[in-house]
């Protein structure tokens, strides 16, 4: 948190980042509340979560201009653990619109992992194991050839290119072995069991859980788990242990937010409804917002127009220990209220 005096940071949510492109109805709203924090000394950060959804959509030039014309400072850090964090200012068009490299498409493959839960949840509807191992091999061969066809052999003296050609060989077998030998049906099974268990153990009207308050939410989940899972789970994320930087490990926040979207706390009926496509954009985007949770978690604010996001910071946030104001805005009728 920011100490008197110092820059205040404003990490705003990429659906607020949205609303600033040309043309939405609620950018002049936003961006004349934006321009008036940073009169007030607020600074206004994205993060590398942010540059990597901005690359994925359409016209990534479009935000660009917005961070441009904001501006908007990056935010980096090494390490949750870190104390300090990194702010620059003017590298959106590098990053957002530089041509695709291998860095690129490692983090892209890495979300597909996600795939292997969405199916374990059964929100993946008539989708089967053999037709999804066979899609996230095929996607696993396209990585390595697009990162064989990225090396420049030709510079390499013929003993580290053979060595060199025999690591990767090797890396993508481990690979496709790995995804082979996952057990599917056995970890989709089990996981609808342990769902439907839990589900039995929640309120069973889910706006009675949209009712407890922000600070006893996560425990409440928690207390509806079997007991030996509870333990494990309170084990791994004790109340408060967010608020000791030297205790922080990156990922930790985000995957405790996963976790509760899992569970039923803040649901998206958009990842089991509708097309195949459709379910898994959805659920990376559950995923996403759990990252820019955790992002905006070192930061005094945290906007967004997110009822579900905001509700799920606020319960992390208060269980956690971690001081961040979270702003919900309500985009209704082209006005930001």
């Amino acid at each position: 948190m920011s100490a008197p005096g110092d820059p205040a940071l404003v990490y705003v949510d990429q659906n607020i980042l949205s609303h600033l492109r040309e043309g939405e109805n609620a950018k002049e709203e936003i961006a004349g509340l934006l321009k008036t924090l940073q009169e007030k000394n607020a600074v206004v950060v994205y993060s590398m979560t942010h540059v990597d959804e901005c690359r994925a959509s359409s016209r990534p030039e479009q935000f660009v201009e917005v961070m441009e014309e904001l501006p908007v400072y990056l935010l980096e850090v090494q390490n949750a653990s870190d104390k300090q964090a990194t702010l620059s200012l003017g590298r959106a068009r590098e990053l957002l619109l530089k041509p695709e490299d291998a860095s690129h498409r490692a983090k892209r493959l890495i979300e597909k992992l996600l795939h292997v839960f969405h199916f374990a949840s059964g929100w993946l509807g008539e989708t089967e194991a053999q037709e999804l191992k066979s899609e996230m091999a095929a996607e696993m061969t396209d990585f390595w050839e697009d990162l064989r066809r990225d090396v420049d052999w030709d510079v390499l003296e013929p003993e580290a290119r053979e060595q060199a050609e025999r690591a990767l060989l090797v890396a993508q077998g481990e690979m496709g072995a790995l995804i082979e030998s996952i057990p599917f049906e056995q970890v989709r099974d089990e996981a609808e069991k342990g769902l439907i268990g839990l589900k039995e153990r929640l309120p069973a009207n889910y706006a009675q859980l949209d009712e407890i308050p922000d600070e006893k939410a996560v425990s409440f989940v928690f207390s509806c788990l079997e007991e030996q899972d509870r333990k494990a789970v309170k084990s791994k994320y004790a109340q408060g242990f967010w608020s000791r930087p030297e205790g922080r490990q990156t990922g930790e926040l985000a995957g405790l937010a996963f976790m509760l979207f899992m569970c039923g706390f803040v649901r998206d009926r958009r990842v089991k409804k509708g097309n195949t496509e459709r379910r898994i954009k959805h659920y990376r985007g559950q995923f996403r917002d759990g990252v820019h949770i955790e992002n905006a978690a070192r930061c005094a604010v945290f906007i967004t127009c997110d009822k579900g996001a905001a509700r799920l910071a606020r319960s992390l946030y208060a269980y956690t220990g971690i001081e961040t104001k979270v702003v919900e805005l309500r985009i209704r009728d082209a006005v930001a209220q």
